[in-house]
């Protein structure tokens, strides 16, 4: 782990959070730390923070437990913590790779169950990636805490992730929107695709940057890095969103050093674009409007209305990224108003127009800025930080890179 986090740092990545991903407590449902993998957790922390600058450490859990953890194997929490069956049996489910028992979040908080953080908190973890909380995960004719509804399931964890502060990941919810942490979509695969890809998901975060490292069939369940184009692609896409993960760091020694620099220039437009998306998402709070929005948000005409590949952020910002394999130009929608090319400074566009073949290769993402943006959030030179500021936030999990703006 620390090997890792000096590889980014030779690299000239910033870091600032630490996210352990799986297998890092001796059983799941029993939170402690392994000590045969982590034997000295408290000076692992003081390296990182001392060496590399981390002072925050993130750890990834969900509401399944082994059968024999020691709480599995408790017979009093047995009937009183986890899903039973319509025959008031608890039975196994299948997560991830092992039989687990799933917890019900709806039951009471009480002596068995106690609302606490202390043991983990004790260790140095101060957040967590919440992960499942979905119905289909739960056995077959399941019965909920005091013949609660399916949907409440999911919203009954999402409020219980949500007591964890507000640098909680969380990737489902039921009628949630007041919870206050960061949503993500389920795990996207390493390849073009419509659905299972970066295609088709892109107004938050399209998950890890490079996917899950599974093929078209799903069988390199070791994981392999996705082509170069795809790696690049989907980090432009995730550029100006307010997050962006990377499942493998642009340095695998599968790519080159020209994706290397293309994905750091990637994260310079990102972090000169910074004040503005931090001023958007104040503006979001106060006035409750999404920092990312659709392109009808700006324009109800026909064709903004169509538009499902380009994005705005904030009503100052329009992004366009190449979302599909072997596409060097496309055609770009812009709102009513005077726009500035962000790859070329002497291109200004009156809108609405709609620009035909756009030149989009390899190093470049297509994005404009509104020229007379006020000063709430504009993309003129008088709003770009000098810093990635207060969401300059970059967590690494143990098979991941991951980065929280």
């Amino acid at each position: 782990l620390l090997e890792y986090a000096k590889e980014i740092s030779d690299n000239n990545m910033p870091i600032s959070q630490l996210e352990l991903d799986d297998m890092w407590t001796v059983s799941y449902g029993d939170y402690q730390i392994d000590k045969r993998k982590f034997s000295n957790f408290s000076e692992m922390l003081k390296k990182l923070e001392n060496e590399y600058g981390i002072k925050r450490l993130s750890a990834w859990v969900h509401p399944f437990v082994n059968a024999d953890s020691e709480i599995g194997k408790n017979p009093e929490l047995l009937n009183k913590l986890f899903v039973k069956n319509r025959n008031g049996d608890v039975p196994l489910v299948w997560w991830w790779d092992c039989p687990v028992i799933p917890t019900d979040p709806q039951i009471p908080v009480g002596p068995t169950n106690p609302d606490k953080k202390e043991p983990c908190a004790y260790e140095g973890i101060s957040t967590f990636k919440f992960d499942a909380g979905e119905t289909t995960w739960l056995p077959h004719n399941y019965i909920l805490f005091d013949g609660a509804y399916p949907n409440s399931y999911g919203k009954h964890y999402a409020h219980f992730a949500s007591r964890f502060g507000s640098a909680v990941e969380n990737r489902y919810g039921s009628g949630t929107q007041q919870t206050n942490f960061f949503t993500r979509t389920i795990d996207r695969n390493s390849y073009w695709a419509l659905q299972s890809s970066l295609h088709g998901y892109y107004w938050n975060l399209p998950d890890m940057i490079g996917g899950n490292g599974l093929n078209h069939n799903e069988s390199n369940i070791s994981g392999e890095p996705p082509e170069d184009e795809l790696y690049i692609r989907w980090t432009q896409a995730n550029a100006l969103l307010l997050a962006m993960q990377f499942s493998y760091p642009p340095w695998h020694s599968k790519y080159d050093k020209k994706l290397l620099d293309i994905v750091k220039n990637s994260l310079e437009i990102r972090k000169k674009w910074m004040s503005y998306l931090i001023k958007n998402v104040k503006k979001s709070v106060e006035k409750k409007v999404p920092v990312i929005r659709p392109m009808w948000w700006e324009s109800d005409d026909n064709e903004a209305l169509t538009i499902d590949d380009q994005f705005m952020v904030g009503s100052d910002l329009v992004v366009a990224p190449i979302i599909k394999s072997g596409q060097t130009v496309r055609n770009i929608y812009l709102p009513k108003g005077n726009w500035q090319d962000g790859n070329n400074n002497t291109n200004v566009i009156t809108g609405p127009k709609t620009l035909k073949d756009y030149p989009s290769p390899i190093d470049v993402l297509p994005y404009f800025y509104r020229t007379n943006g006020d000063d709430s959030g504009n993309g003129g030179s008088s709003t770009f930080g000098t810093s990635m500021g207060l969401f300059s936030l970059i967590i690494l999990l143990i098979t991941s890179l991951y980065i929280l703006n």
